[in-house]
């Protein structure tokens, strides 16, 4: 069995109606996390895509700072000492006094991907490829109260054209799953912030290109006039540009 089927009755994929402060909330809030718990792996497709096997029996958790927010509409600077920096849209759910799902945004999680795969290779944590500054780039959030999380969909734009889509109803670790899994492992605290995977399409950002992410609710929409789309729940842009050069010591 596994942890997907037994997190019954512990949580919903509706959210709360309160903040982390316990006020009502109504939308267009800046995240500014102390934590940000990730979720790897968590679409199928793209476990594919990057050679790695698909497992639905437990979550994989890693760690990035709060620190590496960064808010709608700014530069994006990208690491000098990276070659090959991957865009990763995700779900972001912000957790509120009761550790419960208050808002919803979109947000990015940035791989450098070439030091993953080093550290990979010598077996050491991913941290300095996950957690850089303004790696985690985030949209305006909104109040999550009424929606149903496992049926959002996400898409990103790179210069105007399509990137990445996807619908949360594809992940293999739902919401209330990985609530469930996150707090009984991990110190989590009010206004902490899950991000929950990546749909497949992720792909190299460079300086110049300018990334557009949405969330929306219902699934994803198709391309062309007459399309149809969701509710637009958060959206938010940004301008690669290059890092600063590393500090000589």
């Amino acid at each position: 069995m596994t942890l997907a089927n037994v997190c019954t009755g512990l949580c919903t994929s509706a959210c709360s109606a309160k903040s982390s402060s316990g006020q009502q909330d109504s939308g267009g809030v800046q995240l500014a996390p102390r934590n940000i718990w990730c979720v790897g792996r968590n679409y199928a497709e793209h476990a594919k895509e990057l050679g790695n096997p698909v497992n639905d029996e437990e979550p994989m958790i890693f760690l990035k700072a709060g620190s590496t927010i960064l808010q709608d509409g700014l530069p994006l600077p990208l690491p000098v000492w990276s070659q090959h920096v991957n865009h990763e849209i995700e779900m972001a759910v912000e957790l509120g006094a009761n550790l419960q799902p208050v808002r919803v945004a979109v947000a990015l999680d940035l791989t450098a991907r070439d030091v993953q795969a080093t550290l990979k290779a010598r077996q050491w944590p991913w941290t300095l490829a996950k957690s850089f500054p303004a790696s985690s780039p985030c949209a305006p959030a909104t109040s999550c109260a009424g929606l149903d999380l496992s049926d959002l969909s996400l898409h990103l734009t790179v210069n105007g054209k399509t990137r990445q889509r996807g619908h949360t109803a594809d992940m293999l670790f739902s919401v209330p799953t990985l609530l469930h899994y996150i707090l009984d492992r991990f110190p989590v605290m009010p206004g902490d912030v899950i991000l929950t995977g990546t749909p497949a399409g992720c792909s190299m950002v460079v300086p110049g290109d300018v990334l557009v992410a949405e969330l929306r609710t219902g699934p994803p929409g198709g391309e062309g006039e007459g399309a149809k789309e969701g509710r637009l729940l958060s959206r938010g842009a940004w301008d690669a540009v290059q890092g600063p050069a590393l500090t000589q010591r």
